[in-house]
């Protein structure tokens, strides 16, 4: 078995549930930020004994120029970027997943960034971190999952779908392009699940 976790209503809203349901896939709507995102997927793990990987599903936005409203992102690295607790640990944090097909065709590789605030702005924009990854998105939730993930055991995969340039537009686009990606989101995250279980091996080891 598979869960779904959403961070946000609208993204719970737009899954036709019903289908998933049918298809013995339970979807949980957590509420948006790491902490909310994590117990979600704690109370996901304990309400569904059996459960052997999490979907993570919504938005996120987009931070480097080659990425465009409404493209598929499916990462393969997620950084925890929005603090820093040198020299105490290194930092940034960083997973990792194993190499693997696709869970939709026509989705991206990015890099998803976490942070518990929604950018207007993009603060990395000819960083480091531009410089070493091409696409870059950035979210609210996806460490936290990939870190619940790793620790239990059990798979880890993300799709986004880019609603916003993080941008002083974005506040406006966000919710916009959410009403209009909305059926995509759906149709997507439908695909998603069908090859979530032959496509996906486990997490690798964090890497820091």
């Amino acid at each position: 078995m598979i869960g779904i976790i959403c961070p946000s209503l609208f993204e719970y809203r737009a899954l036709d549930r019903a289908k998933l349901k049918k298809a013995g896939v339970p979807v949980l709507l957590s509420g948006m930020g790491k902490l909310r995102a994590i117990l979600g997927a704690l109370k996901l793990y304990e309400k569904h004994p059996g459960l052997e990987g999490i979907l993570l599903v919504g938005f996120a936005g987009g931070l480097t120029p080659n990425l465009c409203i409404g493209d598929v992102l499916e990462p393969l690295i997620f950084i925890e970027q929005d603090y820093c607790a040198e020299p105490f640990e290194k930092f940034p944090n960083k997973i990792q997943l194993g190499a693997r097909r696709k869970l939709v065709r026509e989705s991206r590789r990015a890099v998803l960034l976490t942070q518990d605030r929604f950018l207007t702005e993009n603060p990395y924009k000819g960083g480091k971190l531009t410089h070493r990854f091409s696409t870059i998105g950035c979210d609210m939730e996806s460490y936290a999952v990939a870190k619940f993930c790793l620790e239990k055991k059990i798979r880890f995969g993300a799709i986004k779908l880019v609603s916003d340039v993080a941008d002083e537009t974005a506040s406006h686009d966000f919710l916009a392009a959410c009403r209009r990606l909305a059926p995509k989101l759906n149709r997507t995250v439908l695909a998603a699940v069908k090859s979530f279980a032959k496509n996906f091996s486990g997490l690798k080891k964090e890497i820091a």
